[in-house]
C-alpha cells in the first residue's frame, strides 16, 4: 500500500491520509468507462440530474423520502404540500444547486452564501441564536446512528472550526492540476468527508458537504460524477458507518473506496437508462427514470411487489396500487419492461402480482461498460 498524506488536520496532531493503491484498479475502470462518453461529460447532463433527481437523493440521504415527482411539482410550483418544511428543503437544494452552477469561487464568504440558501427557514431558534458570523458557537452531535459515541459522534470543538476551515479552503483551492476526472472526484470526496468531520453548523451539514463536493466538480468540469448521491441513498447505513470509521483512524481510504465503487454502479445505470431512452419512441418522464433506477438497483427476481417494497424503503410510503399504476404501467405501455409470468399472489383484487424484465432489445449490455451491474 502507498500511503498519501492529505494536508488536512485531524484532532490529536494527526493528518488525514489514504492508501492510494487500494483503489487504483477502480480508478482505471472508471476512466476507461468515461473515455468518449460525450453524453455524461457535459454541463447539460449535470444540470439535468442536479435539478431533479439529485435534489431528491440529497434529501433522501438525510431521511426525507420525497419522491422525484413531488420534487418536480414543488420546483414548478404545481403543488403546495401541507408540510411547509418539505417544500422549503426541496426549494433550498434547488436554489443551492442553481447557485453552484452560476458561481465558481469556493471560499468562506461564498460558502456562507450557499449555506444561507440551503438552511433558509429550516434552522431552530437555538441554532440561529448560537451561530457566529460564519460557524456555530456551541457543540453539536452527529447522528450516525441511534447509538451515540461521545468521542466520535461530536462535531469539531467550536474553538477549532475557523482554523480547520481555513486549512480546508487552502486544500480546495491549491494543487488542482490533477491528472484525470477521477482524481478530481477523489478530491471532491475528501472534501465531502472533511466537511462532515468538521461539522461547522448545527444542522444541514451533510447536505452542505455533498453540495460543496458537487460545486468543486462543476468548477473543474467533471460533470459525470455529480450523481454520487444516488448511490448513498441506497446504502445510508454503510455510508454513515464508514464516516465514523474514518473519524476513528484518519484513514479516508475506506470512504473513497465506497464512493468510487458506488459511483461506478450509478454511472453504469445511467448508461443503461440513456440507451433505453434513445431506443424508446415515447419520451421518458422523470418518474420513468426514477422507476428505471430502482429496477436497476433491484437484485434477483423483479416483481411488482418487490419494486413497491424497494420504493417504500426509500421514499415516503405509498399504496401498492398507486405505485403499480403510476410507475409500472407506464413502463409496460412504453415497452421498456415486459411481463414475464404471474406469481401466486395478487397486487389488488384479481390483478396478479407478476415477474417483469427490462426489454432485452433496449439494453446495451456492453461488457466493456457494464461490469458491476447484474442485469
Amino acid at each position: 500500500m502507498t500511503r498519501v498524506d492529505i494536508p488536512l488536520k485531524c484532532i490529536g496532531n494527526r493528518k488525514l491520509y489514504m492508501n492510494s493503491k487500494r483503489f487504483q484498479i477502480l480508478k482505471e475502470d472508471l476512466e476507461q468507462f468515461l473515455d468518449g462518453e460525450k453524453y455524461m461529460n457535459s454541463k447539460t447532463f449535470s444540470k439535468k440530474v442536479l435539478l431533479s433527481h439529485e435534489v431528491q437523493s440529497n434529501n433522501i440521504v438525510e431521511g426525507y423520502g420525497d419522491d422525484v415527482q413531488i420534487v418536480k411539482d414543488i420546483i414548478n410550483n404545481n403543488i403546495n404540500p401541507k408540510d411547509p418544511q418539505k417544500r422549503q428543503r426541496i426549494l433550498n437544494l434547488y436554489y443551492g444547486y442553481k447557485y453552484i452552477l452560476e458561481n465558481n469561487q469556493i471560499d468562506q464568504e461564498h460558502l456562507k452564501e450557499l449555506y444561507s440558501i440551503l438552511s433558509k427557514d429550516l434552522l431552530s431558534q437555538y441554532d440561529l441564536s448560537h451561530m457566529g458570523e460564519y460557524y456555530r458557537d456551541d457543540d453539536v452531535y452527529i447522528f450516525f446512528s441511534n447509538r451515540l459515541d461521545a468521542k466520535y459522534d461530536m462535531g469539531l470543538e467550536p474553538k477549532y472550526i475557523k482554523e480547520y476551515m481555513d486549512g480546508f479552503f487552502d486544500y480546495i483551492n491549491i494543487n488542482n492540476d490533477l491528472n484525470t476526472p477521477t482524481d478530481y472526484y477523489i478530491k471532491s470526496q475528501v472534501m465531502h468527508y472533511y466537511m462532515v468531520y468538521i461539522h461547522p453548523y448545527y444542522d444541514i451539514n451533510g447536505r452542505t458537504a455533498r453540495t460543496m463536493s458537487m460545486w468543486y466538480l462543476l468548477n473543474n468540469k467533471v460533470y459525470p460524477y455529480v450523481i454520487f448521491n444516488r448511490a448513498i441513498q441506497l446504502e445510508k447505513n454503510k455510508y454513515y458507518e464508514v464516516i465514523r470509521d474514518v473519524k476513528k483512524y484518519c484513514n479516508i481510504s475506506y470512504f473513497i473506496n465506497l464512493m468510487l465503487e458506488n459511483v461506478k454502479i450509478e454511472l453504469e445505470k445511467e448508461y443503461i437508462m440513456h440507451g433505453i431512452a434513445a431506443s424508446t419512441s415515447s419520451k421518458l418522464t422523470s418518474l420513468d427514470y426514477q422507476s428505471l433506477h430502482y429496477i436497476l438497483s433491484m437484485k434477483g427476481m423483479k416483481t411488482v411487489n418487490d419494486f413497491a417494497s424497494l420504493y417504500n424503503r426509500i421514499n415516503d410510503k405509498r399504496k401498492l396500487l398507486d405505485i403499480y399504476q403510476s410507475m409500472i404501467i407506464p413502463l409496460l405501455d412504453k415497452d421498456v419492461i415486459r411481463h414475464v409470468r404471474d406469481t401466486n399472489n395478487n397486487i389488488y383484487g384479481t390483478q396478479s402480482n407478476f415477474v417483469f424484465e427490462l426489454n432485452p432489445s433496449k439494453l446495451d449490455n456492453n461488457p466493456n461498460k457494464i461490469k458491476k451491474l447484474k442485469l
